[in-house]
């Protein structure tokens, strides 16, 4: 029996779903007229085409550092993160248009029961996706399956406006139904926003935080023989800090001694889950009359 890995799981998890809810809400949509679920199903389509590119990301950035990528594979999925959230920008403007085109038409209309079965299916799916894909994403530090799991999280709350744009439409207030996939509109907007600025940090390699610093100091200094920390460059890469820095170590040391130590240093720093692939350079800690000379 062919055991699955946890990305490999997400994948499926995300492309069956939203084959099915895709399928489910367009079908449902298109014969009985509800721009809300319709809208809904559009971003259905885009989540499929999301999980694809989520699955391609998530596999490419696991591949090892190699001649033409030394530092890895890494931000392929910081890219195809960014590649989520222009896709439901793009489904945000087909359903906005739409919707735009319902309310000043101005015609009313009636909705099957159906529309309302659709949500609430939709509903439980996407709630399970979310989990299903946040608590994978949490455990391999993927950037990618979290981003498509805030977006599934969006999309099950749209899909309880779904159900209100029918009872909406039920008690005679026709335009509550474009009036809500406008709403839908809004929400994937705010979800796009969020994964864009949980993305941007990585993909332009910002700095730690200060605590961050702070850590990594604090580590290196309690070795023996370790006088300084400083020249601290670390960047964020699938959620933990990877780079180089230098220590300033006993100038007696031999060069095997202060090896050992750099090496004890950065066995101690990769336990901590905030770093991964450590550099450290080595210097003798001399007296400064001698450096300016």
């Amino acid at each position: 029996m062919v055991k699955l890995s946890l990305a490999a799981v997400a994948n499926i998890l995300s492309i069956g779903g939203n084959l099915i809810l895709m399928t489910l809400k367009l079908v449902i949509g298109f014969i009985f007229g509800s721009i809300s679920l319709i809208a809904d199903g559009f971003d259905s389509v885009l989540d499929l085409v999301s999980a694809t590119v989520a699955g391609f990301g998530e596999r490419k950035s696991r591949k090892p550092a190699d001649f033409d990528h030394p530092f890895g594979h890494h931000k392929f999925q910081t890219i195809s993160s960014l590649a989520i959230v222009t896709t439901m920008l793009l489904s945000s403007y087909f359903i906005a248009d739409d919707a735009i085109s319902k309310l000043i038409t101005g015609v009313s209309y009636d909705l099957d029961i159906l529309i309302l079965v659709a949500a609430i299916i939709s509903f439980a799916g996407k709630i399970l996706l979310y989990l299903g894909l946040m608590t994978i994403g949490k455990k391999l530090n993927s950037p990618v399956f979290i981003a498509n799991a805030k977006n599934y999280r969006t999309d099950a709350i749209s899909s309880v406006f779904v159900g209100f744009a029918y009872l909406g439409v039920k008690l005679n207030v026709w335009w509550l139904d474009p009036a809500f996939a406008l709403v839908i509109v809004v929400l994937i907007l705010y979800t796009g926003f969020e994964i864009t600025k949980s993305s941007l940090p990585e993909l332009l390699d910002k700095g730690p935080p200060q605590e961050v610093v702070e850590k990594l100091k604090k580590t290196a200094l309690k070795f023996e023989h370790v006088e300084e920390v400083h020249i601290i460059r670390l960047r964020l890469s699938l959620g933990a800090y990877t780079g180089d820095f230098h220590i300033l170590v006993n100038p007696e040391l031999s060069i095997i001694k202060a090896h050992e130590i750099s090496e004890e240093v950065k066995a101690e720093l990769e336990e901590d889950d905030d770093f991964r692939d450590l550099i450290i350079h080595i210097e003798p800690a001399l007296p400064e009359e001698f450096l300016e000379k």
